[in-house]
């Protein structure tokens, strides 16, 4: 079965976010359509497909969105939204869910399936099942509706909008509402296994301990944010890929025929192929992020995830889609060792038991906020007995300044020049004044807003 999950707008439609733009519309539709594909894709039989542009690139045309549908062949069609009305702060609440004007008997019987398991899901209002003349209903051949989950204009609703709990009840109920309606089951490989199809069950600093706790290569370590970052937007469970890379290259030493500057994680052949032990049948890469790009396409295509865009998995063949939805599947696919998918687990098992060592509680410690030139980056640094300390990395990257880890000493050097840096969970720290040095800026402390300023220009006080 052919489904296609459309999340509504883009992160660039005018309007379409809380009246503070604390939220907007696309950051909730596109979290909750990938829960929803997540969720199918444990279906037999189910195929799952994006009309929007899942990493935010752009917003799709309405036409664009529901062409591509109409010429995939999809069964069902279904967009997400979270409502608004007007444009600032009011009581409008509810759940509701959309058909077309004609009231089609299959969109209705859809339609009332997942506004019933939204409801019993979240205890939201009800507003029912109603008819509009919208695009993507009118202009879609299949059984389309369109679910709107709460109003971002209602405090209370965009509280829940922006939490992850209630996108993924959200997403878990519409997913019920299919299933009930389309009858649906479950398939084997979901019932038991890994899969890899999934959001990340641990976080890149627990990925990073676990990689130094095994003794693992500077470069490894510093990989794991390119792998959650990309496997984010393939709906491919981050840890699983990692794990694999560290079977495949020996934790980033790289003892077999492939190299480092290969920049290729996963022994990935070339289109042509031949011998493992040829390092010429072997893909190379122009850098590790193009390298891990392929490795994570290749994984989505065994676990039957379609990939949009530029494919730079060279051997990104039809004839293995789907083939193997499981980490133990992989075994005597990817690999010819049928034992191949449990060494990844047996790697993966550690990693996800691995807990990042909490610092010592200090009371004197407060997080503060961190501006470039007046724009607020998503880092945070933080105040330690009257001394603010900043992320070395996520600021010197915001500014494009050269970054070079010291294997010798086991830190970063800015720009060729050391400095006074501490690292907790995977982070190195440097202060404020002494990071703004090496990179040439200007520095100021706005204690009102708890936030370091820093600026290429002067700062008046």
């Amino acid at each position: 079965m052919k489904i296609v999950i459309d999340a509504g707008h883009g992160p660039y439609t005018a309007g379409k976010r809380t009246p503070d733009d604390s939220m907007r519309e696309f950051h909730f539709n596109s979290v909750v359509a990938r829960y929803i594909r997540d969720g199918l894709m444990q279906y037999e039989g189910v195929e799952v497909l994006f009309t929007h542009a899942d990493d935010g690139s752009s917003d799709v045309p309405l036409k664009e969105r529901t062409d591509k549908a109409n010429a995939w062949g999809a069964d069902a069609f279904v967009s997400i939204h979270a409502n608004a009305f007007g444009a600032n702060w009011n009581d409008a609440n509810g759940i509701e869910t959309f058909v077309y004007t004609s009231l089609p008997a299959a969109a209705l019987k859809l339609a009332k399936a997942v506004q019933g398991a939204l409801i019993r899901s979240t205890g939201r209002r009800d507003r029912g099942v109603k008819a509009d003349n919208l695009h993507v209903l009118r202009e879609t051949k299949m059984t389309a509706i369109l679910i709107e989950c709460g109003f971002m204009t209602n405090r209370e609703e965009a509280t829940l909008l922006k939490s992850d709990e209630y996108r993924r009840q959200c997403a878990a109920a519409i997913v019920q509402g299919i299933v009930e309606v389309y009858g649906l089951k479950k398939s084997e490989s979901s019932k038991s296994g890994t899969p890899i199809v999934g959001q990340a069950q641990v976080t890149v600093q627990q990925a990073q301990e676990w990689a130094r706790q095994k003794k693992a290569a500077q470069s490894f370590i510093d990989l794991a944010p390119v792998y959650w970052r990309i496997g984010g937007e393939l709906g491919i469970r981050p840890e699983v890929g990692y794990a694999q890379a560290a079977k495949e290259t020996g934790l980033g030493w790289f003892p077999g025929v492939v190299s480092r500057d290969f920049h290729n994680w996963c022994g990935l052949k070339t289109t042509k192929g031949g011998s493992n032990t040829d390092p010429l049948a072997h893909a190379r890469f122009l850098n590790d992020e193009e390298g891990v790009r392929a490795h994570l396409q290749h994984l989505a295509l065994y676990a039957g995830v379609e990939v949009k865009g530029v494919i730079v998995d060279p051997r990104h063949f039809p004839s293995v889609r789907g083939t193997a939805k499981t980490v133990e599947a992989l075994g005597g696919k990817w690999a010819p060792a049928v034992e191949y998918g449990n060494a990844i687990t047996d790697l993966l098992a550690g990693l996800l038991a691995t807990k990042v060592p909490t610092p010592p509680v200090n009371e004197s410690v407060e997080k503060v906020s961190i501006e470039i030139n007046g724009v607020r980056i998503s880092a945070q640094g933080y105040l330690r007995n009257g001394v603010s300390v900043l992320p070395i990395r996520a600021v010197s990257e915001a500014l494009g300044a050269t970054l070079e880890w010291v294997p010798e000493t086991k830190q970063v050097r800015v720009n060729g020049i050391d400095l006074t840096e501490t690292i907790e969970s995977g982070v190195s720290y440097a202060p404020a004044r002494e990071l703004a040095a090496v990179l040439g800026l200007q520095v100021a402390w706005n204690q009102a807003a708890k936030t370091v300023e820093l600026s290429t220009c002067s700062i008046r006080w």
